[in-house]
């Protein structure tokens, strides 16, 4: 019996060529590359590292006889330039190099390794007679003794034992280099033979895959693509349930198989078709016979005649059912909804009480524009309620105010800020404390029992940072201290910056803490900025990244120049055009006061 060509058989006879001759592709392609890869080695750690040595060792030697030929010809000090220089030769860079050759000569062949030692051996003759001049001539002194002066003469003099000596060493090391670059030379052209070599197989090779790939692609397209195709436009017409009205034929392989299977589907589906239409007519006795017993669709079909009846009786009761009981979860859903509006209102309603509750401990504007005629402030919520907040108040003869940022935001930052302006009050008011230093010690006392942080059970991780001014307008002077609060003074548009205490008032130990004075003599039309952090944090531009310190503070100086009134304008539209579309991330304040 003849052995049936089936499918597989032909595309694996197809692609065991083309995969035959790829892999002798990959295996000449990794021998050539594991040759290049260790030439390329032993250039890279031997011989480049080696002729470069060289070439430092051939430069030191060079730099050394003209430095010792002016040690003898040229009279100077000890300590002269030259002689130093010639001596951090002589113990430094010289034993470096020959250290690191010593190293290389492993490598090396016999022949360059004794050209080697020659080298060695005759610079130790040349640093001897570096040494006799440097004998002869240890100081400034030495140089007027005629003998020396006979002697040097004879040493450095042109064509002497010093120049002789030199020459032999040069020539020896460009004998040596010369050997070097012709071993790395030849390495080279043996890996760029490699090369050719193996782009020589390559393109043969190629050619033969090219050919390979074009015969099985003309197989495959007659014996399988064919034949697909035109199973593929049967199942495409069922697809669309149209039956095929051409016949399909039937070949010795798979596709033939599947053509019978096909053929027998399409009958099926025709039968299957008409029974459909009997059922759904309404003729529940209408008969049917499946393809076979493991035919999934045809007995489903049959059982699905002889329930449709039973089923199709009981459905108008379960759809009032389900009606009444759709009916009765909406009219629970819309109660439910009510209750939910309801008590949103509540709560939104109780928030904006808070934000009149909050509002009322803020300084009216007529009292700032009292307490600091050319000033700004620029306050602007992230919520309904927020967490930062500003306090203006006179004490004496001193204007104080206050720009204080509290943890949090939104409600949780109301309550901590009614904490905070409580505890200024307390501080100035009752304890007349005027001292930015001792005004921010007494709020965090108060702030530190205010929050039971005297007690590990209610221990509360909240606290307030801020920065606190006090001014008096007549010496124009300003005290400042803060909490984790900068304060930036500009005049003539130069921006000075006063660095707070790195402590958050409320969040540290009552006995560790003491905060810094800073007193500033203010000048007419400086500018003092005090403010949170919410301005800087804030995200957006084109990259949506933070606004930053740095450029906050040179929008402080661009604007310094212009009306307070106008400043406030024009932070708030920086700020606008920044944020862009994204959403707010925290409180803003910022306090301007011109002196």
């Amino acid at each position: 019996m003849a052995m049936r060509m089936t499918i597989g058989r032909k595309i694996a006879m197809g692609f065991g060529l083309f995969i035959f001759f790829a892999l002798i592709v990959v295996l000449l392609t990794n021998r050539t590359l594991e040759r290049s890869r260790a030439i390329n080695d032993q250039i890279n750690r031997v011989y480049s590292p080696s002729l470069d040595a060289l070439v430092t060792l051939r430069n030191l030697a060079v730099n050394a006889h003209t430095l010792i030929k002016q040690w003898a010809l040229l009279e100077s000090r000890a300590d002269a330039p030259e002689k130093t220089a010639l001596v951090q030769i002589t113990n430094q860079e010289l034993p470096q190099v020959l250290d690191r050759l010593d190293t290389l000569m492993a490598h090396w062949d016999p022949e360059e390794v004794a050209l080697m030692n020659q080298v060695s051996s005759e610079l130790g003759g040349v640093f001897e007679l570096h040494e006799q001049i440097k004998t002869m001539l240890p100081s400034l002194e030495s140089y007027s003794d005629p003998l020396v002066h006979l002697m040097r003469n004879d040493l450095a003099e042109e064509g002497g034992a010093l120049d002789q000596q030199g020459q032999a060493v040069l020539a020896s090391l460009d004998r040596l280099m010369l050997m070097q670059e012709d071993k790395r030379r030849q390495l080279s052209s043996g890996m760029i033979r490699s090369f050719d070599s193996l782009k020589f197989f390559v393109l043969y090779l190629g050619i033969a895959l090219v050919v390979i790939g074009v015969v099985v692609a003309v197989l495959i397209i007659r014996g399988i693509v064919r034949p697909v195709r035109r199973l593929r436009s049967v199942l495409l017409s069922l697809g669309r349930g149209v039956f095929p009205r051409t016949r399909i034929s039937v070949t010795n392989d798979e596709i033939g198989d599947m053509s019978v299977a096909l053929t027998s589907l399409v009958e099926g589906l025709k039968r299957t078709t008409d029974f459909s239409h009997a059922v759904a007519a309404g003729n529940f006795e209408a008969e049917f016979q499946p393809m076979s017993q493991e035919d999934v669709l045809g007995l489903a079909l049959l059982k699905m005649r002889d329930e449709l009846g039973q089923r199709e009786r009981s459905l108008e009761l379960k759809v009032m059912e389900r009606t009444e009981e759709v009916v009765r979860q909406k009219d629970e859903v819309e109660r439910q909804s009510r209750k939910v509006v309801e008590l949103y209102k509540n709560v939104t309603d109780s928030i904006r009480y808070a934000k009149r509750l909050q509002e009322s401990i803020l300084p009216p504007e007529k009292r700032i524009r009292d307490l600091m005629p050319d000033s700004f402030v620029l306050y602007r919520p992230k919520d309904i309620v927020s967490g930062d907040f500003y306090w203006v108040d006179r004490m004496r003869d001193k204007v104080l105010f206050a720009a204080v940022d509290c943890t949090g935001h939104g409600v949780p930052g109301a309550f901590m800020s009614l904490i905070g302006h409580n505890g200024l009050n307390q501080a100035v008011k009752e304890r007349q404390h005027t001292r930015p230093s001792e005004v921010l010690k007494e709020l965090n006392r108060i702030a530190f029992e205010a929050l039971h942080k005297d007690r590990e059970q209610y221990l509360v991780r909240d606290g307030m940072d801020m920065a606190f001014c006090s001014y008096d307008p007549r010496t124009r002077e300003l005290e400042y201290a803060g909490a984790n609060c900068p304060l930036y003074v500009v005049r003539r548009g130069e921006l000075i910056q006063y660095s707070p205490n790195k402590s958050a008032i409320g969040s540290f130990e009552l006995a560790d803490m003491v905060f810094t004075d800073h007193r500033i003599q203010l000048e007419a039309d400086d500018m003092v900025y005090i403010f949170s952090d919410g301005y800087a944090d804030q995200f957006g531009g084109p990259k949506g990244k933070k606004f930053l310190y740095k450029q906050f503070r040179d929008t402080l100086v661009g604007l310094s120049q212009e009306p307070t009134a106008r400043q406030r304008s024009m932070l708030q539209e920086v700020f606008n055009n920044w944020r862009g579309a994204h959403e707010q991330v925290d409180d803003i304040l910022v306090i301007g006061m011109r002196a």
